[in-house]
């Protein structure tokens, strides 16, 4: 398990390499990424419960507290959309999945070879008194 928690950390990592991708608000912060899911090893897309297709992205939120100078994981509860440019709008279904301290909540999104997606997440970590708005485009090739 520790192990998938690594992969998971370090795939987030190299998506984020160029520039590291959150929203702050207040003492909360919530890392995400969004990638292909054929970039997942077989056993990363089993632990979120996603096919390793060519045409499905998995959107990954990570919500954190600061606390004492650190940031923690800390559960939360998110809902959101995909968008295309020519406005098809996919509803997310947000799910968490917890490996040992470390809390996500993932969705899985169909999309098109070199397709732009805005993507859109209203995302409560527990203890916040509102959601962190997270809000981004990014354009999706298949592998």
């Amino acid at each position: 398990m520790r192990r998938f928690a690594a992969s998971v950390m370090l795939l987030l990592s190299s998506l984020g390499a160029a520039a590291e991708q959150y929203v702050d608000d207040g003492p909360f912060r919530v890392h995400y990424a969004a990638v292909n899911t054929t970039a997942l090893t077989p056993e990363v897309a089993r632990q979120f419960g996603v096919a390793r297709t060519r045409n499905e992205i998995l959107l990954v939120l990570n919500a954190q507290q600061r606390i004492d100078g650190r940031y923690v994981p800390v559960p939360a509860t998110a809902s959101g959309t995909a968008t295309t440019l020519l406005g098809h709008v996919q509803t997310l279904e947000l799910r968490a999945v917890r490996e040992a301290e470390v809390h996500y909540v993932v969705a899985s999104f169909q999309t098109l070879d070199g397709e732009f997606m805005t993507i859109d997440a209203q995302v409560l970590p527990q203890g916040a008194n509102a959601p962190l708005q997270v809000r981004f485009r990014q354009q999706f090739y298949r592998d």
